[in-house]
């Protein structure tokens, strides 16, 4: 693989440019270089290999800038101008096109403005639904092209052939296992994919035949996508760029990467979208786009294929966090957005079975709201307190300490009853908009087990019982910690506890164990808290990959 040090310095000087622009604007990704010279832009292209690109050759480079022009003319034609050369002189000094030989190629396009770039246009607050509704339906007119007919004879989207492509996206991460993400929610992620394949074999082989597996962009997400408020005018050498959203830089070094089923190129954007705080343009999106096809099961498939896309995404970011030739402000921002990418990634794989309701049980200082809580920000299920729904119920602050009196009252037989009723209405109205629920409470009562059960029985609900135990050394030491906390809780901190050791030993007298009919798991809580959400996750995990939502659950409210 060639040096290119004395080619990026030629491309970072203004002077290197006919048009001498004022300045030179230089970024990088982990495959290419990019300089924005005033209105045009120039990308070369680094020599590296990875698994999924080979640019490690100058005529591997100098094929796949050719490619990457054609295939973004499709979507994106004004922007694409051609291909130019870096040359060597006969004096030794580089030029662009000029009359030695060719150095490197170089993709030439018009610069984009920076302002418009849907990740800090979406941070403006300038991205209107109709906007991404208007490109959907652009999307869809694409995905029914001849320009986007899959090749021939190439198997890319049926069951084995995407458990594969699974598998080499988890291979690639394998090594942020343990920095970027959780070790556990790479396990998580590696069995989801070839998991949920397997469960809609039928579904993914028919897509091909249907016509629903095209030759697409294959990188879809907003930071190749620009914004154009106002057209760009036409130049002596390129034409005008009309107004619109407009889709640059497609996955050009490999058909096989870039021919996919539909749903997974509308899961990237979606996936994105939402990675950013945008889940409402994203829904946007994705209706508009299935209104335009007629395509239902894009829904069916969305969460598996944004999940997938997701954890491209940390791995691509991940790579650039690792290149040691990129500014270290940017791998660290790199990294922060891979956390991001690989956290939603996990929260879609657990979300992707449907609703199911998770009761987090155990006696006071048992952990088990500890427990819920980092559950429940790996899962994306919600998390529901008795402790939070009792105080309210009663007027109180959830984050406050109970004056004795009042604790005492919160705890009678009734206000006991009515706490877990309202913890199945809470649960009912999560899982009526088809989400999972964590609820948090002692259930230390096989009646108070009883509404949760009868729920789960009338919906048709996976319920499990994550039983949590800890030795009384423990669970006394937890306790007195407690004690000790602050009367007043920051907001948005787990529900303030009022219970202590004499609550507990009141509890361990009173427990009734789960019984045969309730299905539970059980976890020990003792030790470090990352360990014990690892034990927790893998046990939860085998479970859930068993049960999956048997009914469709219509909106509870």
């Amino acid at each position: 693989m060639s040096d290119q040090t004395e080619v990026v310095r030629a491309l970072s000087q203004p002077s290197f440019y006919p048009h001498r622009p004022d300045a030179v604007r230089h970024h990088q990704t982990h495959v290419s270089h990019v300089f924005i010279a005033g209105e045009y832009a120039y990308k070369l292209k680094k020599s590296v290999r990875y698994s999924f690109a080979d640019f490690s050759t100058l005529d591997l480079r100098r094929r796949f800038c050719d490619e990457e022009v054609r295939l973004n003319r499709r979507l994106c034609a004004p922007v694409y101008l051609g291909v130019r050369r870096v040359t060597r002189e006969p004096d030794g000094s580089l030029a662009l096109d000029g009359t030695g030989a060719e150095v490197e190629p170089l993709v030439w396009m018009r610069a984009l403005p920076e302002r418009g770039m849907l990740p800090v246009a979406l941070a403006e607050g300038r991205v209107a639904p109709a906007t991404l509704e208007r490109f959907a339906r652009t999307l869809a007119e694409f995905h029914a092209s001849p320009d986007s007919a899959a090749p021939a004879g190439l198997e890319v989207a049926d069951a084995a052939a995407t458990s594969a492509r699974w598998r080499q996206v988890m291979d690639d991460a394998a090594p942020m296992a343990g920095t970027l993400l959780d070790v556990a929610d790479h396990e998580v992620l590696a069995d989801f994919g070839p998991t949920f394949a397997h469960r809609h074999e039928s579904l993914l082989a028919a897509r091909g035949p249907a016509g629903r597996v095209r030759d697409g962009h294959g990188d879809l997400h907003a930071g190749n996508l620009c914004l154009v408020d106002t057209a760009l005018p036409a130049l002596d050498e390129a034409p005008e760029v009309p107004a619109g959203l407009h889709a640059f830089d497609c996955l050009e070094f490999s058909p096989e990467l870039r021919t996919n089923d539909v749903a997974s190129e509308v899961a990237f954007l979606a996936m994105d979208l939402e990675a950013r705080g945008h889940p409402a343009l994203a829904q946007a999106f994705v209706a508009a786009y299935v209104a335009a096809t007629g395509d239902a099961d894009v829904s069916v498939l969305l969460p598996f294929y944004a999940c997938h896309r997701a954890c491209i995404r940390g791995m691509v970011l991940g790579l650039k966090a690792r290149a040691s030739d990129v500014d270290p402000r940017e791998r660290d921002e790199a990294a922060a957005r891979a956390r991001v990418h690989f956290a939603l990634a996990t929260r879609l794989a657990w979300g992707a079975a449907g609703p199911a309701i998770v009761c987090c049980t155990g006696l006071s200082g048992s952990g088990k709201t500890t427990l819920a809580v980092a559950l429940a920000r790996t899962t994306g299920f919600r998390h529901v307190s008795s402790d939070e729904v009792r105080k309210r119920r009663a007027g109180l602050d959830p984050h406050a300490r109970a004056a004795a009196d009042v604790g005492a009252a919160l705890y009678r037989d009734e206000m006991r009853r009515a706490t877990y009723r309202a913890l199945a209405g809470e649960a009912e109205e999560t899982l009526g908009h088809g989400r999972a629920v964590i609820l948090d409470a002692t259930f230390h009562r096989r009646e108070e087990r009883e509404p949760v059960r009868t729920l789960a029985r009338r919906l048709r609900c996976p319920l499990v019982f994550l039983e949590c135990v800890a030795d009384e050394a423990t669970i006394r030491e937890r306790l007195r910690r407690r004690s000790e906390r602050p009367a007043e809780a920051a907001a948005g901190q787990p529900a303030l506890s009022d219970a202590g050791w004499e609550v507990y030993v009141a509890q361990r007298g009173r427990a009734e164990p789960l019984h045969d009919d309730e299905p539970a798991l059980r976890v020990d809580t003792g030790g470090d808290v990352a360990a014990v959400r690892t034990r927790a996750l893998r046990a939860l995990w085998a479970w859930r990959r068993q049960h999956a939502a048997r009914a469709v659950l219509t909106d509870a409210r």
